[in-house]
This record gives structure tokens, sequence and C-alpha cells, in this order.
């Protein structure tokens, strides 16, 4: 019976070391520091995020084609996001409405549009709105920590080389391409539907301990698709049930 029991013992050990290393100690090392360098604790205790940007977009020419502005709410507490999307030229008027929002959260999720009812947002849509809470500069919120997998080689995105960290957390897979001293410098993500996307963070500015990238640039399948410029930033606000409100049509 003794044998039995030790027999168990080491096959759980042997278990848990395979599952351990899913994260390799290089990957697990750069999380960390890739997190240290945007903020450490100030970053790892993020509860809720607010930003509103710029969003130029690019026909495949390079030419502007359009501008929006979004505001963006990540509440890591409640695992929700909110994505409100707004015509530049509605801003100068009290009150704005936008042209369309989205809302993700584990109980519901809803699109809406001036164009159209409330409904359900689709599942493609859902997945892409519920990664904000994953990936990007934020997904380095949770450092080596309730990651799936990670591993470490030298590679580049597009002209830019160096570590690239991939990581899988919650389904989503990224591609972080760090510097040497750990800042974030890019990320490549494959959307549905979309392709593979590629995203330079630029411009860091330390928001309450936390170093916020205040430009991006994005392509898609190896072209510019948009650039964006942040507007406003704020960490750990108190969001209320009205920030997150349902539209009752």
């Amino acid at each position: 019976m003794r044998t039995r029991h030790f027999a168990f013992f080491w096959l759980l050990l042997s278990l848990s070391s395979s599952a351990a290393a899913q994260v390799s100690p290089e990957a697990a090392q750069l999380l960390e520091r890739g997190r240290t360098v945007l903020g450490g604790l100030a970053l790892a205790n993020l509860k809720t995020y607010r930003e509103v940007t710029t969003n130029i977009y690019y026909t495949p020419d390079g030419k502007e084609e359009s501008r929006i502005v979004t505001l963006l709410l990540v509440d890591f507490a409640n695992n929700r996001v909110r994505l409100e999307i707004y015509d530049p030229q509605s801003l100068s008027g009290a009150n704005p409405i936008p042209l369309a929002l989205q809302q993700y959260s584990p109980q519901e999720s809803f699109f809406w549009s001036r164009e159209t009812s409330l409904r359900p947002l689709p599942s493609r849509e859902r997945e892409i709105l519920r990664s904000s809470l994953y990936t990007g500069w934020l997904g380095l919120k949770y450092g080596s920590s309730n990651r799936e997998r990670a591993s470490v080689v030298q590679g580049s995105l597009r002209n830019q080389s160096g570590r690239l960290l991939t990581v899988s957390t919650q389904g989503w897979v990224s591609t972080y391409l760090l510097a040497a001293d750990g800042l974030l410098l890019g990320e490549r993500l494959n959307i549905p539907g979309v392709g593979e996307s590629v995203t330079f963070f630029s411009n860091y500015q330390i928001v309450q301990g936390v170093r916020v990238p205040q430009k991006w640039e994005n392509y898609v399948d190896g072209v510019l698709a948009a650039r964006g410029e942040l507007m406003e930033v704020e960490i750990n606000l108190a969001f209320t049930e009205a920030d997150f409100f349902k539209p009752v049509r």
C-alpha cells in the first residue's frame, strides 16, 4: 500500500512539472521584467482603466481614410470591457452620443448603434473585445501568473528585432517584442476574421506609476491599417453601473 502511495505521489509530481514546463523559466523571467518596466506593482494592481483615443485609418495604398474617437473602459475587477465609438466632430458638443458601442461581460455582451437596435454581440466580436483583458500592454499586468504557455525566441516584428515572447492567456496568443531592458515594443496577434495584426507601441509616459504608451501603429497582414494617439487616460477610477449602461433599444 505504501509503495502505491509513493507511486501516486510521483505521478502527481510528474504531471505538475509537465504543466509548469509550459512556461519556460526564461519566458517567466521576461514576463516579470516586462511588467516591472511598465510599472511593477502599480500595473499588477490595476483594477480599472479608461482611455480616449483618436484613431486614424488608412487605405491599402497608405492614404488616410477616416478618423474616429474611441472610449475604452476596462474593468479587470469584474472582467468587463466597453468600447464606444464617436465621430470626432460630435465631441465639441455637450453630451455627445456615440455612433456605436460594444460591451463584453461574462454575463452578457451586446452591440448597439444609431442605425440598428440593441442586439447580442456576435461571438467573434465578443472574443475580440474580451481580449482587451489579456492582450496588448495591459496584458503584461499578469506577469508570469495564470499563463497557459509561454516561450522565447530571437526574432523580429516587421523591421524591429529582439526577443519574441509568445504567451497564451485565456485562449489568446500574443507574441510580444521586448527591448533589451524589457520595454514592450510591439505585439503580434492572429485575429479571427481580420488576419495577422502587428501593433507597435511608443511615446511611453508615466500615469499614476504605470508606464502607458501614448501612441500606437497597427499593421494587418503587413499593411499599415491604423494609427492611434491617446487623448485621455485614467487609472483605477471608480466605475459605476452608469458607465456600463445598457441601451433600452
